[in-house]
């Protein structure tokens, strides 16, 4: 996930905290990948009585549009109402590094040519 949108998310986002030990179960958003991530965690191990675990966690949507293909928007819930990020795609960012990398070495050739 881009810094920004990352940024964006832990600024305003309205994030979810589970506390949970090794008899509850995780609550019934979270996806498939991140339960199987999560649950050998909360098994205790040999010599301990009980585990306790904390989770804070935030559901968000990565959507890219066939209408828009340099940008990607990011949605996440806020306490008032979904918030989203347009951010450049990962396509559109290379191109502007290029762009200014070009512009760069045009500039570097003009000022080689005067001197």
């Amino acid at each position: 996930m881009p810094y920004l949108a990352w940024e964006g998310a832990r600024e305003g986002g309205d994030w979810y905290r589970a506390r949970l030990t090794h008899k509850d179960t995780l609550p019934a958003d979270l996806t498939e990948a991140f339960r199987n991530l999560v649950q050998p965690h909360l098994e205790p191990r040999e010599g301990e009585i009980a585990r306790q675990a904390t989770f804070t966690y935030l559901r968000l949507a990565r959507v890219e549009v066939l209408q828009h293909p340099s940008r990607v928007y990011y949605v996440f819930p806020t306490v008032t109402s979904p918030r989203v990020l347009v951010l450049p795609s990962q396509r559109r960012t290379w191109q502007i590094a290029a762009t200014a990398l070009g512009a760069v070495l045009v500039l570097f050739l003009v000022l080689r040519l005067v001197s």
